[in-house]
């Protein structure tokens, strides 16, 4: 058995690396379909997401390999592609997942593209360049060839490997997107998550929340602030109240706790300061001539991979009531919370380097990479944090990397990593499912 997991490694090393051309022009071919998140279009771009799946069904149907291949919609313009592979015993199954919605190029990133054009797939210097090579057409692109390795060389694995290529995760639609999955019995003891990592091992991911809040004032002119923030006589009355002096005592009250738990909050695989707090707009007040009657603030909350919503946002809340109970307005006009605001909150993943799935993976990385791998969390947060709320445990490797123009311009893959990607992943696959037979 031993000569047969070697054989299978080899003959799979050596057909990715006869056929990396091949893998490079599909990747490149994928690329060029402009198939953006339809919830993220403007007046002058369109999508050709539905293109692009229906594509890639047709391409996966024409490699002969695969047992099952589907597109599951909840919403026709965003479907969702899925492939299995069955086993020939009781191995345990592989899932591999990727998205394959992309983010618009804006005017100004379209200017700024200097290696290949935005959705030309281009190879140059060593690279595939083009809006979602990295994040994550290159990482889907490497697990798909890896699986026809195996099935061309006739390796059969005991355990299935499942496919999946969801829409929606841009916009974190998981309702249309990655919850399709389970319901049509795509799961697995363990997935691989080819979101861009740089080919580093990411058993954890943050978790996220975003949140709204609303502070309520009493507006006045301009002219009448001096009566509003100075003593005045007994007997007169304050004559208003700025939402955004309230406001700013909040948003001062929340930067103190992120620099706290920048200092007290760590895992062992989390970068430093990585859970932390964005304000990323507030709007107050209705004209230039008057204090504010409102003021609201958005933001969002990335977080240590150990804790969970519940605990994060309670900590947050007692923050926001600090403020209230200490300020005589806010005392009797409460900020108005809201959590989870535009997106559903994400639970964080913190699965074990030592999970055999796990080590499964960083085995088949130190054979091909002949290097130890580098564990990691990611620093933001994915589908994968809605399939690990479900109980299915998940870990993130992919050849992408989030410096290589992710959302901006001059994205690339970088050819090298989307070789090795593939070579990892179907080394994975055979520490992982167990070999059957070889032909």
């Amino acid at each position: 058995m031993a000569d047969q997991i070697q054989q299978a490694k080899d003959s799979v090393i050596d057909y990715i690396e006869k056929t990396r051309d091949d893998l490079v022009s599909f990747l490149s071919k994928y690329t060029r379909f402009k198939s953006i998140n339809p919830d993220m279009l403007t007046d002058r771009t369109a999508t050709q997401l539905r293109q692009c799946q229906n594509w890639l069904k047709d391409q996966l149907e024409s490699w002969g390999i695969f047992d099952e291949v589907r597109s599951l919609s909840v919403d026709p313009e965003q479907p969702n592609i899925v492939a299995r592979l069955k086993g020939h015993g009781e191995g345990p199954a592989l899932l591999f997942n990727g998205h394959s919605d992309v983010v618009p190029v804006t005017d100004e990133q379209a200017e700024a593209w200097s290696l290949g054009t935005p959705w030309g797939g281009q190879i140059v210097e060593g690279k595939v360049c083009g809006r979602g090579t990295s994040d994550m057409k290159g990482g889907n692109a490497a697990f798909l060839w890896a699986i026809k390795a195996l099935a061309d060389e006739g390796i059969r694995m005991r355990g299935d490997l499942l496919a999946t290529m969801v829409s929606g995760e841009e916009t974190g639609n998981h309702t249309v997107g990655i919850d399709t999955l389970s319901a049509v019995g795509f799961e697995a003891p363990f997935a691989i998550l080819a979101e861009p990592s740089e080919m580093q091992i990411c058993p954890a991911s943050v978790g996220e929340f975003y949140f709204l809040i609303r502070v309520e004032g009493r507006s006045t002119s301009l002219a009448n602030r001096h009566l509003s923030i100075h003593p005045a006589r007994y007997g007169t009355p304050v004559a208003g109240v700025n939402a955004i002096d309230k406001m700013w005592k909040i948003q001062f009250a929340l930067a103190q706790l992120e620099q706290e738990w920048g200092i007290w909050q760590r895992h062992p695989l989390m970068a430093p300061g990585n859970m932390n707090i964005n304000f990323s707009r507030i709007h107050g007040g209705e004209t230039y001539s008057a204090m504010a009657e409102s003021c609201e603030l958005t933001g969002s909350v990335l977080f240590n991979p150990s804790l969970s919503v519940a605990e994060v946002l309670s900590e947050f809340r007692k923050a926001i009531d600090g403020v209230a109970q200490s300020d005589y307005w806010l005392r009797d006009h409460r900020p108005a919370l809201t959590v989870p605001y535009i997106l559903d909150a994400k639970e964080p993943i913190d699965v074990s380097p030592n999970h055999p799935g796990c080590q499964a993976l960083a085995r088949a990385y130190r054979y091909i990479l002949n290097s130890q791998p580098t564990h990691t969390c990611t620093t933001a947060t994915s589908d994968g944090n809605y399939v690990h709320a479900r109980g299915q445990d998940i870990v993130t490797l992919g050849p992408g990397s989030e410096d290589a123009g992710v959302h901006g311009p001059n994205e690339y893959v970088e050819v090298d990593k989307l070789i090795q990607a593939a070579k990892v992943y179907a080394v994975t696959a055979i520490e992982w499912c167990e070999v059957a037979a070889t032909h």
